[in-house]
């Protein structure tokens, strides 16, 4: 009868080289499971990432009569409601012509914007900043802290920030102030939170009738083009971790089959079929240990010198198919040798 440290020290000794072959190859199985997993949830999360950048989380609602603007307050008081991360409009009448300098012929482009607009595009934006667009700048109609003029000489506007990207080319492409929040506007603005977007539509519906205003999502979904959410369901619909187990369990297997006489000589003398699947476990435990360890390695040395560092969600959906690759190749693996355990020993001991 076998102890189990017995049993140990028996799967210890019987490690050799096919069983450091076995090891680097489910080294590399697991970086495979590791590295798909972590690569299609990064392409995923870059594209949502993307496409909350070009305004996917954005609503849109324009008068249908261009002469009616839009009430500018209706569209700051819904900025209270839930799910609404960010509100404003744009206004509809022209401002005062601003100058870069004194006795300047051609105005530079102003825009009006009531409270919180200019956060639906650049949250991070103080509120009431007066800001510069990076076209207009780069142009050298005007620069960062320099005072605009009035039509009188007289110090009108000082924008203090460069609004180097976003998805509205006015924010780019002129200088925007801040106006009072009941100004009559050509466009309301709303910025919804992450599990609340399909719900702008009713947000702006309550304040806007559909006979009042166009309502339409300001980034709509391309024609033919997988979502993030459906191009992370298709990549996991390949079951990384059933085709990580499968080659585990076939390798496996392949190291067991060449075995037989080995497997036969322990019969031979006694020894009981759960006992040698004991083995044949802890020789194989002795090697998976070691291999993932290497493998989570290698994805932390990779992933750190490409993305930096991952999101936990990601890293703990990437470890769960490794160890359901691992877990699952080695039990079917370990199940299938019993069977060679049931052949007939002197035929096994005839293949040595």
């Amino acid at each position: 009868m076998w102890r189990p440290d017995q049993l140990l020290g028996e799967a210890r000794r019987n490690l050799g080289p096919a069983h450091l072959g076995l090891g680097i190859l489910l080294t590399a199985v697991l970086t495979g499971v590791l590295g798909y997993t972590v690569i299609a949830a990064q392409q995923a999360l870059q594209q949502e990432q993307d496409r909350h950048a070009a305004g996917s989380h954005v609503w849109i609602a324009t008068p249908v009569e261009a002469e009616r603007p839009l009430d500018g307050a209706a569209c700051t008081n819904l900025g209270g409601w839930p799910g609404v991360a960010a509100t404003g409009g744009v206004a509809a009448s022209a401002n005062e012509p601003v100058y870069a300098f004194a006795g300047g012929r051609s105005p530079v482009p102003l825009v009006g914007l009531t409270p919180g607009a200019l956060q639906v595009f650049a949250p991070a934006a103080p509120a009431g900043t007066v800001t510069l667009g990076a076209d207009l700048y780069a142009l050298g109609s005007a620069a960062p802290n320099q005072w605009l003029l009035d039509s009188g000489g007289n110090r009108a506007l000082r924008p203090t920030i460069v609004i180097t990207s976003a998805p509205v080319g006015l924010l780019t492409s002129s200088v925007t102030t801040t106006v009072l929040a009941d100004t009559p506007i050509s466009a309301c603005w709303i910025r919804m939170q992450p599990g609340a977007v399909q719900s702008g539509a009713d947000v702006l519906g309550f304040a806007y009738p559909s006979d009042r205003a166009f309502i339409a999502p300001f980034l709509g979904d391309a024609a033919g083009v997988l979502t993030p959410l459906q191009q992370w369901r298709a990549a996991m619909s390949v079951q990384p971790w059933a085709l990580g187990a499968a080659i585990i369990a076939l390798a496996v297997l392949l190291l067991t089959w060449t075995r037989r006489a080995e497997i036969a000589v322990y019969r031979t003398f006694g020894t009981s079929r759960a006992s040698v699947a004991a083995i044949i476990a802890g020789e194989l435990a002795m090697i998976a240990i070691p291999a993932a360890a290497a493998a989570i390695l290698l994805l932390a040395i990779t992933t750190a010198a490409r993305w930096g560092e991952l999101p936990n969600q990601v890293l703990a959906i990437a470890l769960t198919q490794a160890v359901a690759a691992t877990v699952t190749g080695l039990a079917v693996s370990t199940a299938a040798a019993l069977l060679f355990t049931r052949g007939d020993i002197t035929q096994a001991l005839r293949d040595r």
